[in-house]
């Protein structure tokens, strides 16, 4: 397959996913707000520290409020991540390479491509918006399994999916972990944790799998041991990476050995670790190198397999 085509159908995954990973922060992100009361300045910026992006929203000189944050991470023209232009790169990433997947994937993507222009007038930053776009993302990767053939195109689809995944989730938790070491422990601030932590599942759609599997009250290391190592649950690290080293296996193998090499070391310690020796490097240290190991992955394949030699 072309280094072209395996680039544009990578990318096309990764943005899509991105957009879906958006909407679900943006819409955690307003439930904490709500809970905070809105003069909560910390809680109205957390989607931007989770998305690395707070910075860039500073240089706008836009009002730390939920709304305008919110507005920022969707509809932001300028911001490359912002859900519009997610859309708008998956669509013209998919149109590129039409003929390598299936007329259904290519209507389901452009149509969500248009009604999101249809919208962009009103900007829409409530719920029913993002639930929206998380149903077209899933509907996209409905519509793919059951339409593309299992070859190549379908092996850099997924693996765009999961690497994008991984690395919202890493982020997710480390930025709500670091916000609950700060707090206080009184029983209010106990009940704010509470509310916290199941935001937090709800976002990675865990809050079910959670319960089935604790079946107790919610529990920060529960929950770090729940999305960082479960290999069941679809959002967690283990579970993410166990798909990305069995779609390397099925890639050719005379290429992307560095590659290979880093997601089984990846692999290893998820399969093998054990939270106490998570919070023996502390939880905040370990994230952060996942991230940077993810970022290093994804360059590692660009190299290997889409930039053309």
């Amino acid at each position: 397959m072309l280094s072209r085509v395996a680039s544009n159908l990578y990318w096309m995954s990764r943005y899509l996913e991105r957009a879906e990973n958006m909407a679900r922060i943006l819409d955690v992100g307003a439930s904490l707000a709500l809970l905070s009361g809105q003069g909560d300045e910390q809680s109205a910026i957390e989607p931007l520290v989770i998305t690395d992006t707070l910075e860039a929203f500073n240089s706008t000189h836009r009002p730390r409020s939920p709304d305008a944050v919110a507005r920022f991470l969707a509809w932001d023209a300028d911001h490359p991540s912002s859900i519009v232009n997610c859309l708008q790169a998956c669509r013209e990433n998919a149109r590129s390479v039409r003929g390598s997947i299936t007329s259904e994937m290519w209507e389901n993507i452009n149509d969500t491509w248009l009604q999101v222009s249809a919208k962009r007038h009103l900007e829409p930053t409530d719920a029913a918006f993002f639930e929206w776009i998380k149903e077209r993302s899933h509907l996209f990767r409905g519509v793919t399994y059951a339409t593309v053939r299992r070859d190549q195109p379908y092996l850099f689809i997924r693996l765009g999916t999961f690497l994008e995944r991984a690395d919202n989730t890493a982020r997710i938790l480390s930025v709500k972990h670091a916000r609950l070491e700060t707090a206080g422990h009184d029983e209010d601030q106990g009940l704010a944790d509470h509310y916290k932590l199941s935001a937090v599942l709800r976002s990675v759609s865990a809050l079910e799998a959670y319960r089935d599997t604790y079946r107790d009250a919610i529990d920060a290391h529960r929950v770090a041991q729940l999305l960082i190592f479960d290999p069941t649950l679809p959002r967690s690290l283990r579970f993410c990476f166990d798909e990305v080293q069995l779609i390397l296996a099925e890639m050719p193998q005379t290429q992307a050995r560095a590659a290979r090499r880093l997601a089984a070391h990846i692999v290893a310690l998820l399969e093998h670790g054990e939270l106490a020796d998570v919070y023996g490097v502390g939880l905040d240290a370990f994230l952060e190198r996942f991230l940077r190991n993810n970022v290093r992955l994804g360059e590692s394949l660009q190299a290997a397999y889409m930039e053309i030699k």
